[in-house]
């Protein structure tokens, strides 16, 4: 018997027994309700109501935090050095191209300048369940189209909304970015995640990506959209997969250019192609995935999500008293996300997809917000504050577009996304990375475009 036929047999033998678990699960499963509560409170003392106003808003850091910034810079302690046969990321941020990160920061970043770059763009907050709510939200400026669609689109971490400059004019002037044969244009708003940028920080427990979810949603009935489409990567995808799944009556679409596929069919495929990827599989792109090179990858690089899945605050109290700690942290991030191979060159890759100014904006906004503990408290609230069969065991019925990023660790095959997803739109992407819309944002607009063409917008 061939090597191939007793791989076959296995992978038959591990589907069946895993189909019979998914079996015995899903009579379980079904009997649990995804509710979500209709309100909730996450400002300071008791309930009230909300400040309802929509009110104009500008960036405008302090000079004095500036200084304070500079002074911290200028003090910073990288006393160490790497170890004599690893130049590079692989034991972490390098501490040699740290130094000449502190210094560029130091002495050429202009803040300044970038705030001014980001305050071109219409800026608005609201208040919703006691927090403020900080939201871009860019209309386009010619009547050259047919069909407007307003567009939710949801930032992650470690970014924020920062990510999305170079993309929302893209998506909404699309003729003169993107091709003339375009007939369709969106209508962007993009939202701060509260205690990322300049929303509000919860302070009490509960507030996970269904809450956030429950106010983005909220968010764009008091902007008047009864319906809209819905963009996501990261934390993005997961909130609005949350919306999608509570609010399917408010949702036109759903794209996403990351997913997390919880649910035994996809533990199925998943068991089936790690023995026959050629069988389970019809992308090449993951026939040759090895799953054993894909576990080390995830062992290696997420352990600071156990951290902050746990004790968020002792991580982010080191985080944030310290510039050059956060800025390690961070773009150790962008460099791993943006190719997992990078991490093997002495300054991570970092500028070959952005220039160090971008990335160091994307840092002095979590900087001068003092946003890192509580950016990453959401993933404490996540894992322990989500109801299990809310994560695991659901279907997306929502017309669902997915753009597969070649260098993205957490990419998922076509056969994958069907079974949590309606896919409607199913994209190869070319080239780019965990941070799509940062690093490829004509890749992404395009495959918005072409997805949004498959569904039906009244």
């Amino acid at each position: 018997m061939s090597n191939y036929s007793l791989q076959l047999i296995l992978a038959v033998s591990v589907a069946i027994i895993t189909y019979a678990i998914y079996a015995v699960k899903k009579d379980f499963s079904a009997s649990h309700s995804h509710n979500i509560a209709i309100d909730g409170w996450f400002g300071r003392g008791k309930k009230r109501k909300d400040d309802e106003r929509i009110t104009p808003f500008k960036i405008s850091v302090p000079e004095e935090a500036i200084q304070d910034l500079k002074f911290r810079l200028k003090n910073a302690r990288i006393n160490y050095e790497p170890l004599e046969d690893c130049n590079d990321f692989s034991y972490g941020f390098n501490s040699k191209y740290l130094k000449y990160v502190a210094n560029y920061w130091l002495n050429k970043y202009n803040w300044k300048y970038h705030e001014g770059i980001i305050n071109t763009l219409p800026q608005f907050t609201t208040e919703i369940e006691g927090l403020k709510i900080h939201f871009i939200h860019a209309k386009p400026m010619h009547n050259n189209y047919e069909v407007i669609v307003p567009l939710l689109i949801l930032h992650g971490w470690p970014g924020n909304v920062f990510e999305f400059l170079k993309i929302i004019p893209l998506l909404v002037d699309p003729i003169q970015q993107i091709g003339s044969d375009i007939s369709i244009t969106f209508e962007i708003i993009a939202p701060s995640i509260p205690g990322f940028g300049w929303s509000a920080a919860p302070i009490k427990k509960g507030f996970n990506t269904e809450v956030a979810a429950r106010i983005f949603n909220k968010l764009m009935i008091r902007l008047g959209f009864s319906r809209y489409l819905l963009q996501g990567g990261d934390w993005g995808s997961n909130i609005a997969t949350n919306i999608a799944f509570y609010y399917p009556e408010n949702v036109i679409g759903l794209h996403l250019n990351m997913a997390l596929v919880f649910n035994w069919k996809a533990l199925l495929y998943t068991a089936f192609g790690t023995i026959t990827p050629r069988l389970a599989y019809s992308s090449q792109t993951f026939h040759q995935r090895a799953t054993g090179a894909f576990l080390k990858d995830m062992l290696e690089e997420t352990g600071y999500m156990h951290i902050q899945a746990t004790k968020p605050d002792t991580i982010g109290a080191a985080l944030n008293d310290s510039p050059i700690g956060l800025a390690a942290y961070i773009l150790e991030k962008f460099s791993y996300g943006t190719n997992t191979t990078y991490r093997s060159l002495h300054d991570g890759g970092l500028t070959k997809k952005f220039t160090l100014d971008e990335l160091l904006t994307i840092v002095s906004i979590y900087w001068f917000n003092n946003n890192i503990i509580n950016a990453i408290r959401l993933y404490k609230e996540y894992f322990q504050n989500t109801p299990i069969f809310n994560k695991f065991n659901r279907y997306i019925s929502i017309p669902t577009g997915y753009a597969a990023f070649p260098e993205d660790l957490m990419k998922q095959p076509e056969e994958l996304m069907r079974t949590m997803y309606n896919i409607t739109n199913y994209t190869e992407i070319k080239a780019g990375g965990h941070f799509a819309a940062f690093e490829e944002p004509k890749l992404l607009a395009s495959d918005i475009i072409k997805f949004v063409k498959t569904i039906q917008l009244e």
